[in-house]
């Protein structure tokens, strides 16, 4: 896992800076710039040490002709598979890296072998013969990629916006910024970004330049690759387990300390037991890291939505250690203004537990975390179960009313149709029928939020909640966090690793009907099933997790963090709408967490534009 960085074309290297990326890649650095009286080109590294640990492994690349060059940022972890099929083919290796795999695996097949791969990236392969260079991005877009277009027909690229600002006259909002701070989960999935000059690669895409021309190619597509299961559910919870297991034990591919961090819910605990259950059974392989016996939670003493228990739960149960992260947002190694440059786009909470956290887990020695993001929006997240309705049958839909409480409640009871049919009937039409008239829009071409999925066969033929669920994991949510994480890990120099994003895991769970996903009397029905056994059963039948979240509005109550909330607004050119932004959360006599998320959104424009001047002070 690294930060990469570069121009091309460019003949003035003053704004090819990779020290600004040495967050992302502690432990060396590299760069590679075009002989003189070659054609211009400029590379570089910042190297965090996971896969073959010796200075052979350091990057840029170069093949042993010369000829191309490789910056990668990312884990290729199907490698071993791949270099036995490339030895077949003619090819030998003198490192140990997945980082050699991936240059002779590009060179001999092109953007082509990205479907071999599994895994996470992005990549510029430069060809100094042909003065080309191949970009790549993963499927689900974990790695990020950015482009400044340069005067000239250069370019310059980077792992973060931030490798480019020194390319930019200035560092300003786009001028969509007012749109992308109100929809602030509908533009990762696009080139869009919120500083103006700055575009990305996205997810699945892949990029050739050449002499002042960048043409962009879409690579992957998961509907394109959905299958029909098999019928019976039994059948298919195994399927799914062999799948999930096989995901974490490539994920265990490391030659350094792994962990995980928890928070107390099914999916965090899932990995880390499955990590258990491979380690016991001997289903590791050679290159698996013996090291990876590390829990992470962050604490909150004293707090409701602290959920330290559950972690000690399953930690507990394995006989193992559970490092509790006290996360205290006024004692923070960031002040909010540098937490704001280091996630650079604007979000509805507050970075610094999450930057706290990892922080932790790398003074901790641990460099790898194997985390649990991607099964909410795999399954049933974030209170679209009612969309459910829209295909079940009268008895299932009384299933589906009693789930959908006790995601709330804790507890699950199935009341008679007499006494559930006015609650059914009220979330149908408050919840399900905007969006069924959303979806016929879409049909009429008219839709309010447009991606080229929509009119795709396979996705027209799914179920109303699973066409939520698709756009949730490839459009919005998903997208925004596999964002925020980068940058709360790489700032401080852990990767993530994350099982639920296997490509196989998610085509099958795409492929399933929407009753493998939700019934049994749960959410995540096929996750929990196919765990039975390996997750710690309170764990595995805990109904009302409902995501990490921090006690944001009992930190309000902090004067050192309303302190710091003013000093970034203070030049702002708003101070009457702040005034009446605290004055009206000062009135609410217990405010709880929502009150503190809607006080949050209302200052974050003021706070994240001021946070633009950071790299200027």
């Amino acid at each position: 896992m690294c930060g990469i960085i570069g121009n091309l074309g460019e003949t003035n290297l003053k704004g090819f800076q990779p020290d600004i990326l040495s967050h992302r890649g502690p432990d060396s650095s590299g760069i590679w710039i075009a002989p003189e009286g070659k054609f211009p080109a400029a590379l570089g590294h910042t190297r965090l040490s996971i896969i073959g640990l010796d200075s052979s492994g350091n990057q840029p690349m170069l093949s042993r002709d010369g000829r191309y060059v490789l910056v990668f940022n990312g884990e290729i972890y199907n490698f071993i598979e791949l270099k036995l099929e490339l030895e077949k083919s003619g090819y030998e290796f003198t490192t140990k890296t997945d980082t050699e795999i991936l240059l002779y695996g590009l060179i001999d097949q092109g953007p082509q072998f990205m479907l071999k791969c599994n895994g996470m990236w992005a990549y510029c392969l430069w060809d100094s013969l042909d003065n080309t260079a191949i970009f790549g991005r993963d499927r689900f877009g974990k790695k990020p990629l950015y482009f400044a277009e340069l005067p000239q027909g250069s370019i310059a690229f980077a792992s973060e916006m931030k490798g480019l600002y020194p390319y930019l006259s200035s560092v300003e909002p786009s001028n969509d910024i007012e749109i992308h701070l109100k929809k602030l989960f509908d533009y990762e999935h696009t080139e869009r970004c919120v500083v103006k000059g700055i575009t990305r690669l996205p997810p699945g895409y892949y990029a050739t330049w050449s002499r002042g021309q960048l043409s962009v190619r879409r690579w992957w597509n998961t509907l394109d690759h959905l299958y029909v299961p098999p019928s019976k559910y039994e059948d298919q919870v195994e399927q799914w387990r062999e799948i999930f297991l096989d995901a974490v034990r490539l994920r265990m591919r490391a030659d350094v300390k792994i962990g995980t961090a928890l928070s107390g819910g099914l999916d965090s605990s899932a990995t880390f037991s499955a990590m258990a259950y491979m380690a016991e059974n001997g289903n590791t392989d050679s290159r698996s890291s013996s090291d990876w016996q590390h829990g992470f939670c962050a604490h909150y003493p004293d707090s409701t939505l602290d959920e330290s228990e559950w972690a000690k739960l399953v930690t507990d149960s394995f006989h193992l250690p559970l490092e509790l992260v006290k996360i205290n947002p006024t004692g923070s190694k960031w002040s909010l203004k540098e937490a704001f440059y280091q996630v650079e786009d604007p979000y509805l909470t507050m970075p610094t537990p999450m930057l706290e956290l990892y922080r932790a887990i790398s003074h901790a020695g641990v460099k790898v975390t194997l985390d649990g993001h991607g099964a909410d929006e795999l399954f049933s997240g974030y209170g679209h179960i009612p969309l459910a309705y829209i295909r079940a049958s009268s008895n299932q839909m009384l299933e589906i009313d009693a789930i959908e409480r006790s995601t709330r409640t804790g507890r699950f009871k199935q009341n008679t149709s007499s006494t559930v049919s006015w609650r059914v009937q009220k979330q149908f039409s408050a919840f399900s029928r905007p969006y069924v008239e959303r979806l016929k829009d879409i049909v009429r071409g008219l839709p309010t939020l447009t991606y080229t999925d929509q009119k795709h066969p396979a996705f027209l033929n799914m179920t109303c909640f699973d066409q939520a669920l698709y756009e949730l994991f490839h459009i919005t949510t998903l997208p925004t966090l596999l964002r925020n994480y980068d940058r709360y890990s790489m700032a401080n120099g852990v990767e993530i690793r994350m099982p639920f994003l296997d490509y196989r895991l998610v085509c099958f769970t795409f492929s399933l009907p929407w009753t493998s996903k939700l019934g049994g009397g749960f959410t995540k029905r096929i996750l929990r099933d196919a765990m039975k056994g390996i997750v710690p059963e309170p764990v595995r039948t805990r109904r009302d997790k409902i995501g990490w979240n921090a006690p944001l509005h009992e930190w309000l109550a902090s004067k050192s963090l309303m302190l710091q909330i003013d000093s970034m607004t203070d030049n702002c050119n708003s101070g009457e709408a702040i005034i009446k932004i605290w004055n009206r959360y000062r009135k609410i006599n217990s405010p709880d967490f929502m009150d503190g998320q809607r006080v949050w959104s209302q200052l974050l424009p003021y706070m994240w534009k001021q946070s633009l001047r950071f790299n200027q002070d």
